[in-house]
């Protein structure tokens, strides 16, 4: 183990975290309020066995403060796992979007999105109650296919834990090998999935409650909008935003 993260919470919500990673004979370490960048430090010791121990006892001090491990696993600058990417970015997902939901239970949510910067340094999400109608029925679709306009977006400290596998990319204190094609590219589609696999669960509904529901995955920079929208979503969706795309040219 050379990666560790920790969150505080209050009322079941993380607040706060630490993290700490090894490399080489190097101990990094970060704190801060979750979804920010936190301040960080590197510590230098004489072997990689010494900066483990130091990891070790970093990581007991942080617990007795009350802090909770969260996650745990390799720190690897060559790479990045984005099949526990996926992972993350679905379960924060399913909190977050949960949190929309029921802070607002008199609200019907049939918009549902998840995307990134154009740096991939970002993990969002929103939801809104806006329904797509027929052909016609709406003036302006846009808002239908602009997930920055939607009205919701409460519950963004759920995706924290996949916000700080994409940000080690980006620190100047931690080495990182990636292209940021693969970590673009590579967020994208684990946006994608995670959607795919929460709706395999019916998490947006079934039946004609599905039917009324969008999905998007936008990230900034030359994503495949298109491509995303068919993959997630019926065919009735794909049609309209083809449809909205047409009258814009």
């Amino acid at each position: 183990m050379s990666w560790a993260l920790f969150h505080r919470f209050e009322d079941e919500r993380p607040t706060d975290f630490h993290e700490l990673r090894r490399f080489g004979n190097s101990l990094w370490a970060a704190s801060g309020k979750v979804q920010t960048w936190g301040r960080s430090s590197v510590a230098e010791f004489a072997s990689p066995e010494a900066a483990m121990e130091a990891l070790a006892q970093r990581s007991r001090e942080i617990e007795a403060q009350g802090y909770v491990r969260v996650r745990e696993g390799i720190h690897d600058p060559a790479r990045v796992d984005f099949a526990l990417l996926t992972a993350e970015i679905r379960e924060g997902a399913r909190r977050a979007f949960e949190a929309i939901r029921a802070g607002d239970p008199e609200r019907t949510f049939r918009l549902f999105a998840l995307g990134s910067d154009e740096s991939a340094m970002t993990i969002v999400h929103a939801a809104s109650d806006l329904a797509l109608g027929e052909p016609g029925e709406m003036e302006d679709e846009s808002e239908i296919w602009s997930s920055g306009e939607w009205s919701h977006d409460e519950g963004g400290e759920f995706l924290d834990i996949a916000y700080r596998m994409i940000l080690a990319c980006h620190r100047e204190d931690l080495p990182c090998s990636v292209e940021f094609d693969v970590l673009h590219d590579g967020l994208f589609e684990a946006c994608i999935a995670a959607m795919a696999q929460l709706d395999g669960e019916g998490f947006f509904g079934t039946g004609a409650a599905r039917e009324a529901v969008v999905l998007l995955c936008q990230v900034e920079g030359g994503e495949d909008m298109e491509g995303s929208v068919a993959r997630l979503n019926t065919a009735r969706v794909a049609d309209r935003l083809r449809r909205w795309i047409d009258l814009c040219e």
